[in-house]
This record gives C-alpha cells, sequence and structure tokens, in this order.
C-alpha cells in the first residue's frame, strides 16, 4: 500500500480536494493544512487521511510494535532453521 494513493496524487495535481461524502470541493480548515472540510456538506478529515477509504486502510500503512516484532521474530526463526 502506497501513502500516495489515487485521490491524493489526482489532488495534488489538480490542486482539489473532492468531497468523499458529496463530491464538492473541500477547503483547508486552518492555515497549518493539517485539516481538509466540505463547505457543502460538513464532512471533515485530516489531510493524511484523504483518500483513504476507512481508517483500517490507513493504519495498514503503519505497523504496530507488536507487528514489527512478530515479523523480526518469524524472520530470526526462519534463519535459525538454515
Amino acid at each position: 500500500m502506497n501513502f500516495y494513493n489515487e485521490k491524493r496524487w489526482l489532488a495534488f495535481e489538480t490542486g482539489k480536494f473532492i468531497c468523499a461524502k458529496c463530491g464538492a470541493e473541500m477547503k483547508f480548515e486552518d492555515k497549518w493544512e493539517e485539516h481538509l472540510y466540505c463547505p457543502k456538506c460538513g464532512y471533515k478529515v485530516d489531510a493524511e487521511h484523504y483518500g483513504f477509504d476507512s481508517e483500517e486502510e490507513y493504519e495498514a500503512l503503519y505497523p504496530t510494535l507488536e507487528e514489527r516484532l512478530a515479523r523480526e521474530k518469524a524472520k530470526e526463526t526462519e534463519e535459525d532453521k538454515k
């Protein structure tokens, strides 16, 4: 999975962030450009989460510490078998 999903690439190319709920153009809520909001329907999203359909999809980009440790342990186990 890539942090720059298709919707995000399109937004960077066109300069327009499109609301996932109603299709209107979204605007930045603050000068730091951290949050987007839709003036038409009121939908809000963190700019970093824009383009992801669910929180799970976004979180899949960043494995938890437990997931990373489990991967390392599995890798070590494989190496020990060799």
